[in-house]
């Protein structure tokens, strides 16, 4: 069988009430040339069978059954596993846009070889299909070339969802699988230290202003109280980010003082500083001390605080420096919590 143009990744876990509107909206798409790859994340509940039935009515539709590891895991296996000269993270309790969807995107990326394709996602609940929030329009129309310049740009804009969520968005395949972009397994985030990398070493990229994806909501979907052990696990999460993006960027572009390493420090060290906000949030002593052996862990992204263009950071690194970690945790408690 010939490879098809575009695959559909599909993490499954605990969906089987919307699981067939994810995948009937594929099947009636007006465009075919498609392949769906359903990753069956070890589902407790009745959608790994439900995939199964899926597979058995339509041959363009894959079932991987795994181990429960995580969403990120999950995108991993199914990139790891399509044959699509372009793939699309399509999540398992979302539908695409209308029928024609897919054959408006392919039709764009026909012929071309941009490394990512940005359009835009709307919100929706799930019962009567109310529409609840539209994306704004991307500060990038049509082409773009360079991915730092873009990262920049993005930043700047605050271009927001442009910098975190991929299933807006469609990658070339082998731009992802030649760079070994994956996802960082295990950790909350991993969509914020996934696609600005993307973004970073990007070539040529696409924007369009055609909503292409609704973002199903129901009540209850974001869960109840939040409680003080997910906001440490959140909280260290975004600290061991920081730091594994930094050290990371160096190695793939070892240049100084440029404005996209500037910019892209910032964009990190930010997401540490939050981190540390948590302090000033949790009660649970074990909690606590658990946020501060990351900080301490990851006190490294201070190094880069200084080479931001915020002056607000540069303070802070030089009071860390003049100070201690101790004295700066206090001011970003009192600042920005």
């Amino acid at each position: 069988m010939n490879a098809p143009f575009l695959s559909l990744i599909t993490p499954v876990y605990n969906i089987e009430r919307l699981l067939p509107k994810t995948i009937e909206s594929a099947l009636s798409q007006t465009f075919t040339d498609w392949e769906m790859i359903l990753v069956d994340d070890g589902s407790p509940d009745n959608a790994g069978k439900i995939c199964d039935d899926y597979a058995k009515k339509d041959n363009r539709i894959t079932v991987i059954h795994k181990e429960n590891a995580g969403l990120a895991a999950a995108r991993n296996t199914g990139i790891k596993n399509c044959h699509g000269k372009y793939f699309m993270i399509f999540e398992g309790s979302d539908i695409l846009f209308d029928e024609n969807t897919l054959e408006n995107i392919c039709g764009t990326l026909k012929g071309k070889d941009y490394d990512i394709y940005f359009a835009r996602l709307q919100d929706m609940m799930e019962t009567g299909y109310e529409v609840t929030g539209v994306q704004a329009p991307y500060c990038v129309k049509g082409e773009f070339s360079g991915g730092k310049d873009l990262f920049v740009k993005l930043y700047d804009n605050n271009d927001i969802l442009a910098l975190s969520s991929p299933v807006n968005k469609v990658f070339r395949t082998d731009f992802v699988k030649g760079n070994e972009l994956w996802f960082y397994e295990g950790i909350y985030h991993d969509d914020d230290e996934w696609l600005p990398r993307a973004i970073s070493i990007s070539e040529k990229s696409y924007f369009t202003d055609d909503i292409i994806y609704n973002a199903l909501t129901w009540d209850g979907c974001f869960g109840g109280a939040v409680s003080d052990k997910s906001l440490t696990r959140k909280a260290c999460d975004k600290m061991l980010i920081a730091h594994h993006c930094l050290e990371d960027i160096d190695r793939r572009f070892p240049e100084k003082s440029t404005e996209f390493k500037k910019k892209y420090y910032e964009y990190y060290v930010r997401m540490y500083i939050d981190g540390i906000t948590a302090l000033g949030k949790v009660k649970d002593h074990e909690c606590i001390e658990r946020i501060n052996n990351s900080i301490k862990e990851h006190k490294k992204v201070f190094s880069y605080a200084k080479n931001c263009t915020s002056r607000n950071l540069k303070i802070l690194a030089i009071l860390k420096s003049v100070f201690g970690l101790e004295f700066a945790k206090k001011q970003i408690i009192k600042r920005y919590s």
